[in-house]
């Protein structure tokens, strides 16, 4: 088995406070993995320190089986984009692409990251999405076999989001291993079948979507009444209500217990929905200080 990362025991410190402690994990090449966690948890941190960035105070890293990475294997895409003045697309491209010794094809690399319109378009005319997946294919224009995308869909709008999701997976069939950091997590849901949530400086969860669930056997309760919050509180199972305008949120851990305590409301409730917990609201249960 080929590990594309291997972290053991890392932490690191700022000024004496401590930012990551004693994370350990595992990714395999070809994985796509989500890294999560609050502003200021030290996702960022973490993956400049994978980047060899910045110095860990202790524990051991992996990239590829060697401690020092190759960096003509990896890809960094950070949340800021840069655009340079009167320089044309394709010309940023190939000039990105001039720096390594097996690059991808500029067809393929143009394709993937779907900019054919753009390639003759000022880079500083952009608007902020276009910037992004001209700066997603910069990223990619060395072929690399391991990517760090920080923040990659910041300031994107829904459509441009989307469509940028839609060209990592294009990318997914080439077994590029990609750590991903996001403020968007119902858009992570699509794509990664992996997820790393750091809190309180430390690793509180790895594994998948459904483990998370599994961990977590919560449903939302969804609907409007005129009720008082108080007449759904007393409620057994119920562990969080969430009110506002009349709408209704109930977060039960037991649905066998909650209904037929709540069936006697049922005819003073409107648009009664019952839904699985997402990523979003089973994050919350892992960030809780």
């Amino acid at each position: 088995m080929t590990y594309a990362i291997e972290v053991n025991n890392v932490s690191k410190s700022f000024n004496k406070k401590p930012v990551l402690s004693n994370i350990n994990f595992k990714i395999e090449a070809g994985e796509i993995v989500a890294l999560l966690g609050k502003n200021g948890a030290g996702k960022t941190t973490l993956i400049r320190l994978l980047n060899d960035l910045i110095t860990k105070d202790s524990g051991t890293v992996k990239i590829f089986e060697q401690a020092k990475p190759d960096r003509n294997l990896i890809g960094v895409m950070s949340q800021n984009s840069v655009r340079l003045d009167r320089v044309k697309v394709k010309e940023a491209v190939n000039l990105a692409r001039s720096f390594y010794q097996n690059p991808l094809p500029f067809e393929k690399l143009v394709e993937l990251a779907g900019i054919e319109t753009l390639l003759d378009k000022f880079t500083d005319k952009l608007s902020g999405g276009q910037l992004k997946r001209v700066s997603f294919a910069i990223v990619m224009a060395g072929n690399p076999k391991l990517v760090y995308l920080d923040e990659p869909t910041a300031g994107m709008d829904v459509d441009a989001r989307n469509e940028f999701w839609q060209k990592i997976n294009g990318f997914k069939k080439l077994g590029i291993t990609f750590l991903i950091t996001s403020h968007y997590p119902e858009e992570l849901e699509k794509i990664a079948g992996r997820y790393l949530i750091i809190n309180n400086h430390r690793l509180v969860f790895d594994g998948s979507l459904e483990q998370m669930k599994e961990q977590n056997q919560t449903v939302q309760v969804k609907f409007v009444s005129q009720l008082e919050k108080e007449s759904f509180t007393e409620l057994p199972a119920v562990v969080d209500i969430n009110e506002n305008n009349n709408h209704y949120t109930l977060k039960v851990n037991d649905l066998n217990l909650f209904l037929p305590s709540f069936i006697k409301y049922l005819n003073q409730v409107e648009n009664l929905e019952i839904a699985q917990s997402n990523l979003e609201s089973l994050m919350k249960k892992w960030m809780e200080d």
